[in-house]
């Protein structure tokens, strides 16, 4: 049971800023909001956080992240922010100085068991050869690293980049057919050049896990801390194994986050014996809904497009019909399960939006609503059908700023539709905000800079008319998002009776531009009470009295 809490000088959102300068906590939830002379409690005596004219509002969710790669490549090499191959080889070079060597025996020329796999590759992420003057190729990596594989995703998480070693580890070569839904990207001859898109990843997949770090209570506790320091209370996870659910769960059992756990067709098919079903759960851990792929990402020319390119030939990759997508939502359904159909292109968003059109009354009797998860690029035509077939929007705005000049150049025109949040918005539609790390940073300080202002990478506002207000977007990231969980992960708003799930910022949200907005930070994060990050502590003491009540 938590100790009685008590915020003063403060400054309230719930929804819009509230009147009042104080918060009231006891047992883990919210008894008041309003005046501290009002507020007064003997019991909160001890326990008063003066928040310095600082907002506090709800325990922030981010409602797109994938927790246990995220988590794992905390501790990988970051190739963020490279401008040139070069850079990004000099990253490689520094980590292979100091990542250890297992003696592993040069794979032969065919896949090999997981056991047997060499467990000394370099996994690394983050790489964007947008701008680059060399392409990724595999003999830039095997002049560092001719005998050791080396495996690099892109920063959308849809590409990898290998060396020759990781190729024949794998069992990859010329003779490879490409997978459904994925290419080797190939050179003269047909030799796999090193650069994989979609599903042919899946062919590293064994690789990757021997060499991954592994994950135990402490490496994923360790992002739980990560997430709480910028004031994460909840998310929303799209791992699709049962061994990620199962790791979520014990996370939620532990207090440590709230979590909607979103499934995977191998669930879907086994649901009955899993026990598996949309929306179960409790106030820390639920069920979610199956995950789908409609096509890929901008980055990598792989998402879906009604029209080409306008840089490069073809329309990208759509990974479902929408035939296959009304199979998979049947089969969904039958297992009391909606989906979120991840679409970036509009032809994706469109795939989806039929498929769901299809089987609108089914998904209707479901605990948990539909959605579309990124929504980059939209159709004029499909616009007004979010909110006609009560399809959720869930989307990234980090991602509109990192994307914008790539935008422009794929989609030309087209960008004015492009991450419609404004245009979803006024038709009614639900917008829930998250981070998609670790494809970004899950730093929802930095979302809420890039919803209200949309300053892209290149310094460039990206159409402005879809920004929004920050009211707005802060409700994508607490109660939208909340509401998507089936309020099983609390309201997301300070009123009583609420889970006391809040972050007291250390500045005014509301008198903050952009960059102060990005530059704010928690001051404390509380979650059911229990103050689980104070800015104070170094990481360190965090680590070591996790969930302690703290006495300002």
């Amino acid at each position: 049971m938590s100790a009685p809490l008590l915020i003063v000088n403060a400054r309230p959102w719930s929804g819009r800023p509230l009147d009042g300068d104080a918060v009231l906590v006891h047992d883990g939830r919210i008894v008041a909001v309003g005046r501290r002379s009002s507020l007064r409690d003997e019991r909160s005596a001890h326990h008063v956080i003066d928040a310095h004219g600082g907002t506090v509002t709800p325990g922030l969710v981010d409602a797109h992240i994938h927790f246990v790669p995220w988590a794992r490549a905390r501790r990988q090499p970051d190739l963020h922010g490279c401008s040139s191959r070069e850079a990004a080889l000099e990253r490689v070079r520094a980590a292979l100085a100091v990542a250890p060597v297992d003696g592993a025996a040069e794979p032969p020329g065919e896949a090999l068991p997981i056991k047997a796999l060499p467990k000394s590759s370099i996994i690394g992420r983050g790489w964007d050869d947008a701008g680059w003057a060399a392409r990724p190729e595999a003999s830039a990596l095997d002049a560092l690293a001719p005998d050791r594989p080396v495996l690099l995703h892109r920063h959308d998480f849809h590409a990898l980049w290998v060396n020759s070693a990781a190729l024949r580890a794998a069992g990859v070569s010329k003779d490879t057919p490409d997978p459904e839904g994925g290419r080797f990207e190939r050179g003269p001859g047909g030799e796999p050049s090193g650069l994989v898109l979609e599903h042919a990843v899946r062919a590293f997949q064994a690789l990757e896990e021997r060499s991954a770090p592994d994950v135990d209570e402490g490496l994923l506790d360790e992002a739980a801390a990560a997430l709480h320091a910028e004031g994460v209370t909840g998310i929303h996870d799209f791992q699709r194994t049962q061994v990620d659910w199962e790791r979520t769960r014990a996370l939620a059992g532990r207090r440590r986050l709230r979590v909607l756990q979103h499934v995977g067709p191998e669930q879907i098919a086994d649901a009955s014996r899993l026990g598996i079903r949309g929306g179960d759960g409790d106030a820390w851990f639920r069920t979610g809904s199956l995950k789908l792929f409609a096509d890929g990402t901008l980055g990598s020319r792989t998402a879906a497009l009604l029209e080409p390119y306008a840089d490069t030939p073809g329309r990208g990759m759509a990974l479902l019909t929408s035939a296959r997508i009304v199979e998979q939502i049947d089969a969904a359904a039958a297992a009391g399960c909606s989906v979120a159909i991840h679409a970036i292109g509009d032809a994706a968003v469109r795939h989806g939006l039929d498929a769901i059109a299809s089987r609108r009354e089914a998904l209707a009797r479901l605990a948990l609503p539909p959605r579309i998860e990124h929504v980059q690029l939209l159709h004029p035509d499909d616009l007004g059908r979010f909110a006609a077939l009560g399809v959720a929007a869930s989307m990234q705005p980090q991602h509109a700023t990192t994307d914008a000049p790539v935008a422009r150049r794929a989609w030309g025109a087209r960008c004015a539709l492009g991450y419609p949040w404004r245009a979803l918005l006024a038709t009614g539609a639900t917008l829930a905000f998250g981070s998609d790390a670790p494809v970004e940073p899950p730093c929802a300080r930095l979302g809420l800079a890039a919803a209200v202002a949309r300053i892209g990478a290149d310094g460039r506002v990206f159409e402005p008319g879809q920004c929004l207000t920050l009211d707005e977007a802060l409700l994508a990231y607490t109660a939208s998002a909340c509401a998507l969980a089936g309020g099983g992960l609390g309201s997301g708003r300070l009123e009583p009776g609420a889970p006391a799930d809040l972050v007291v910022w250390d500045a005014d949200l509301h008198a903050a531009g952009p960059a102060g907005l990005a530059q704010a930070r928690p001051r404390f994060t509380a979650l059911a009470g229990e103050i689980v990050y104070d800015s104070r502590f170094d990481e360190r003491a965090r680590r070591e009295a996790p969930g302690q009540a703290a006495r300002a």
